[in-house]
This record gives structure tokens, C-alpha cells and sequence, in this order.
């Protein structure tokens, strides 16, 4: 890409922190004209004075995306002066306590992401199905290495008891469940493609009907009825190509890359300690046994 607004706007992560103090658009742009080589001196101001309006721009237009996608943001425009720019989780003098403190905690991301990264792919299933609890599945299970069947983890939620809690004994709430079932996928370079994602769709079109290659079923404890809702999920330590995007939001599969894993995990307060990353508490809670 060649030197100018959008070059510039497809580096700003690299030259803002998560929790980076506000910049103005000019001041930042000089920094990566600079940093990246494309000018120096008085050209490099020049440079960044002509082409803030564009780069603002295309930074919101970037921003508006990743809001509406639900991916993870490194920054943000200061909620002060839209001209702006910071980290996603600076913490800003009108932020109130409970902001603050989930500004501290999503300021982990990158490092919880990092941790996920240097794990192994058999750990990264183990992490998926620990998520699982997380998003409210009381007995998530995975599938074995060999013959899952395209599955790695799954489990159903008692979404009625989350709507209600159960305080009497249950109503019509106790027959709403929720069916989770995902892959995962341990990618360093790579990106997920749209062949990946098709894959998952078979996979979980064949679990509802109970179509499995061998004699075992990798996925006994799956018992969606015909009309319960199934949300299909794709875990990647790796980045999703366009078009695997695209797909994904077109047929309603929920994707998760490792910044969104990481960004997950550091909203529930996993890995942490006083809302800090803390390696031994991650390894603590990766390596802690399940009960299914």
C-alpha cells in the first residue's frame, strides 16, 4: 500500500497503545509518516497536515466497522474532541468507577492473546470449552482429538433460567435451551478462509441429524431437538480472510479471532489479578479440570 491516508490508518495500532493518552490526528499521523519511513522534517508535517482529514476519515469509517462487527478495537476518538485519537482503554477523567474498571481489565487483551498464542492447539480446545462456561453452559463438553467429526466443543445453555432466575420451581423457562458448537483452530500466520467455514456448517448439520463416520458418536451428549437454537461458533488463535468474514456474518456463525478471545477473557477477568494479566493465574485456569 502506498504511502498516504489509508496506509497511515492501517498502522495506527502500531503506533498507539491500548491504553494510550489522546493524540491529535496531525501529531499522530507525523509519527507514522516518520516511523514508517516515508518522509522526514518539515515534509513529514507537511504531509500529515494535508492529509488529516482523510485519514480521520477513514479511521471512523474503520472504527464505525469494527462497532458494528463486534471486532476488537485497539483505539478510539477521544469522546472530548473528535479530532483525537487514543487508546481504546484510556481512561478518561469523566469515566465513571465501573468504566474505569472494565477499561483496566479489556486493557489486558493483547497480553491475554499473546498467552493463547503460545499455547498449544490441544490447549486452545481446552480454553473453548472452558469459554463455554463462561457464556453460561453448566456441563460443556469436547470432542476427542481423533474422529471429532469436525466438532471440538459444545454444550447447552439453560438460557430461561438466564432470563429467570430460578427461585420457584421452573415454568415454561426450563425447556428453553440453547445449543453451543464450535471448532477451534490453533493458526499462527494464517487466515481462516471460507473452506474452513463451510466446514463447520457440515459439521454441525450432520450432528443434528446424528450422521458420524465409525461406531462411536464424538458428540453423544449433543441432543438438540428439531426446533432448539444451535449458534454455531469458529475460535481462531489466527485472523479471518474477507470473505470467511463475509460468509460467517451472512449465515450466522459467530467468529471469534485471538484479539476477540483475548478481549473475551479479559472482560470476564480471566488471567487476571487486581485487573492486571498475571501468567501463573492464566496457566492456573487453563490447566484446572472441568467438570462434565
Amino acid at each position: 500500500m502506498r504511502p498516504g491516508p489509508a496506509a497511515a490508518v492501517s498502522s495506527i495500532e502500531k503506533y498507539v497503545d491500548i491504553d494510550s493518552s489522546p493524540m491529535s490526528a496531525e501529531t499522530l499521523l507525523r509519527a507514522i509518516v516518520i516511523g514508517e519511513g516515508w518522509a522526514e522534517g518539515e515534509e513529514a508535517a507537511e504531509n500529515a497536515e494535508k492529509w488529516a482529514s482523510k485519514f480521520l476519515e477513514r479511521a471512523r469509517t474503520f472504527l464505525n466497522r469494527a462497532v458494528e462487527d463486534g471486532t476488537y478495537q485497539h483505539y478510539c476518538f477521544n469522546s472530548g474532541n473528535p479530532d483525537y485519537l487514543q487508546g481504546s482503554c484510556y481512561c478518561e477523567p469523566g469515566d465513571d468507577a465501573e468504566v474505569l474498571k472494565a477499561k483496566r481489565r479489556r486493557a489486558n487483551t493483547l497480553k491475554l492473546y499473546q498467552a493463547i498464542s503460545a499455547r498449544t492447539a490441544d490447549d486452545l480446545e481446552l480454553l473453548c470449552v472452558k469459554l463455554l462456561r463462561l457464556l453460561g453452559v453448566s456441563r460443556p463438553n469436547g470432542t476427542p482429538r481423533a474422529g471429532d467429526g469436525g466438532v471440538d466443543f459444545y454444550g447447552y445453555s439453560n438460557f430461561g433460567f438466564i432470563l429467570k432466575p430460578e427461585i420457584l420451581p421452573a415454568g415454561a423457562e426450563k425447556h428453553m435451551r440453547v445449543w453451543f458448537v464450535g471448532q477451534a483452530k490453533h493458526y499462527d500466520a494464517s487466515q481462516v478462509g471460507t473452506k474452513d467455514i463451510r466446514e463447520i456448517v457440515g459439521s454441525v448439520s450432520l450432528a443434528r441429524a446424528k450422521l458420524f463416520a465409525g461406531e462411536k458418536d464424538p458428540m453423544r451428549q449433543f441432543s438438540a431437538r428439531l426446533c432448539e437454537p444451535v449458534f454455531s461458533m469458529f475460535i481462531t488463535t489466527g485472523r479471518f480472510s474477507r470473505d470467511s468474514k463475509d460468509l460467517m456474518k451472512k449465515s450466522g456463525i459467530i467468529p471469534m479471532d485471538g484479539p476477540q478471545l483475548g478481549q473475551f477473557l479479559a472482560d470476564n477477568g480471566i488471567g487476571l489479578t487486581d485487573d492486571l494479566f498475571d501468567q501463573n493465574e492464566f496457566d492456573d485456569w487453563i490447566s484446572q479440570e472441568e467438570d462434565v
